[in-house]
């Protein structure tokens, strides 16, 4: 358990109980000073790594720096997950309790976090918002990901305006998840009820595909921001769209091969002698239906984060062969990748589970190793 305590400022401190009445999550929003932000607060929970050289970074540095008492109202602040939060109105401290890093940490916020505890004691009279949640850790790994979409969230809208997506339209249209890709902002679909589908936001779409870039990616260098930076993948494929053109042939079995991935891994694992269903992110219910896959929709037992089916697909980029002839991108000497996946799955997720409970079974820390890439990768190429 890791706590750490600060004084909030006065009269700041509000708690919101969840609109829902049947559920446990609450949120926190209060000011701290700069000054009395404490370090060591988790951060295996944030999807992103912080480079403090990037532009962003240096926006924030500016506005923090500048001193005018605006920085509050000018900065998203910090978004935290936590076991617990309690406040005492005498002391005006606030107390926050950290019981697992796998759930309990910054969500969002991660350069403002790192900034603020480079700049303390530096004479400057600013206050940050902390936004810190209970309850969520059923939700966390989504949760952190939508937290950290604001990034060029516009210029993916600006990109469809374009028709920047059209190259990888032409070999997604017909895929039964096509409808349900957000190509722009608030962009919705409808299923035959008449009901809000759940949506695909296109720079995941554009990621998965980057994961097969042979052209950026080899068997020394591995495309880890595509977990790590949704917007980087983006910012990659708008450099020149219409070069994805050469993935048109391939597209289908790149999605079919992360379907089977995704409803298949957890029992490829438990029958090379592993137990998934013991994971705390594994959802896992006596066998209960606890989601859909996200592109074929099947009933899945077991929830794959993210952090660990990134690595596994990047692996059959290996696979990946470019014909000239045609200037498409095709699959070496015709082999499926689906024939290659049911050959090596049970011994591919045997290693990747082993690697996750090496580093602390954190799945967020599996999808930015860049070792795990590597060893995922090469365990396909030796057995194709």
């Amino acid at each position: 358990m890791i706590k750490k305590i600060m004084a909030v400022k006065d009269s700041s401190f509000r708690r919101l109980d969840d609109p829902f009445i049947n559920t446990n999550q609450k949120k926190y929003i209060f000011y701290v000073h700069v000054n009395e932000v404490p370090e060591g607060i988790p951060m295996a929970t944030n999807p992103r790594d912080q480079k403090l050289t990037s532009n962003v970074a240096k926006a924030i540095t500016d506005s923090l720096l500048s001193n005018d008492g605006y920085f509050h109202l000018k900065n998203r602040g910090i978004v935290l997950s936590a076991e617990s939060v309690h406040y005492s109105n005498k002391t005006g401290l606030v107390e926050i309790n950290f019981k697992d890093d796998l759930y309990h940490g910054n969500i969002d916020g991660g350069h403002t976090y790192k900034i603020v505890c480079e700049h303390q004691n530096e004479g400057l009279d600013q206050y940050v918002t902390f936004e810190v949640m209970t309850g969520v850790e059923d939700i966390i790994e989504s949760l952190a990901e939508s937290r950290n979409t604001s990034v060029q969230v516009d210029e993916k809208s600006m990109a469809e305006l374009a028709q920047q997506f059209d190259p990888i339209k032409e070999g997604l249209e017909g895929m039964p998840f096509y409808n349900r890709i957000a190509f722009k902002q608030n962009q919705t679909s409808l299923d035959e009820n008449g009901k809000n589908e759940r949506m695909i936001d296109a720079r995941e779409i554009v990621a998965i595909i980057n994961m097969f870039n042979a052209d950026k990616f080899d068997q020394s260098s591995h495309p880890v921001q595509a977990y790590s930076s949704k917007a980087k993948m983006l910012e990659l494929y708008l450099k020149d769209p219409e070069s994805y053109r050469r993935y048109v042939n391939i597209l289908p079995d790149i999605f079919d091969l992360y379907d089977a991935i995704e409803a298949e891994f957890a029992e490829s694992y438990n029958a090379a002698g592993g137990r998934y269903g013991r994971k705390k992110y594994s959802g896992y219910k006596d066998g209960k239906i606890v989601g859909k896959s996200k592109f074929g929709a099947v009933d899945l037992q077991y929830k794959i984060p993210d952090g660990i089916i990134y690595p596994t697909i990047a692996a059959f980029r290996s696979l990946v062969y470019y014909d000239s002839n045609t200037d498409r991108y095709t699959w070496k000497n015709d082999i499926s990748p689906l024939d290659v996946w049911n050959k090596v799955k049970n011994e591919l997720t045997s290693k990747i589970m082993n690697f996750a409970s090496s580093i602390g079974d954190n799945p967020n820390a599996v999808g930015k190793d860049s070792n795990i890439w590597d060893l995922a990768y090469m365990t396909v190429v030796v057995n194709s």
